[in-house]
């Protein structure tokens, strides 16, 4: 076999290898099995509808979290105020479900959000106390 031949040979089985990986990589990162969830990134102008999950408050601001484990920093704008002022008052943050939509951002690797649209679904009851027996 001449060295071209096999040099041709070679690089047809690495380009073949590195498309099965980022084949591998795109298909778990759309059907959401990545192991890194945080570090999957939705791209900018995506608009998010009805989105359901958490806020964190982080300092003056806070991020959505979705059931999924995808996270927005949230954008400052009046509707990021509301739901800040809505967690002030509430006790966790993880058990309160939010129904998000708005426009994504990405800045430094990470994804934003610029909520239009949040609304405070409920907080799940409380676990039904067992009765006491005599």
């Amino acid at each position: 076999m001449s060295s071209a031949v096999y040099r041709l040979a070679i690089g047809v089985v690495v380009v073949f290898v590195f498309s099965a990986v980022a084949s591998y990589r795109v298909t778990n990162a759309a059907s959401g099995t990545s192991s890194d969830v945080s570090k999957r990134r939705i791209r900018e102008g995506t608009t998010i509808h009805d989105r359901v999950g958490y806020f964190r408050q982080d300092g003056d601001g806070a991020t959505f979290v979705t059931e999924g484990g995808l996270e927005f920093g949230g954008l400052p704008n009046l509707n990021l105020e509301r739901v800040v002022r809505t967690l002030k008052t509430l006790d966790e943050s993880k058990s309160n479900r939010w129904s998000v939509s708005g426009v994504v951002t990405e800045f430094s690797g990470r994804n934003f959000l610029l909520i239009s649209r949040a609304v405070y679904k409920s907080t799940p009851p409380p676990a039904v106390p067992e009765s006491l027996s005599n």
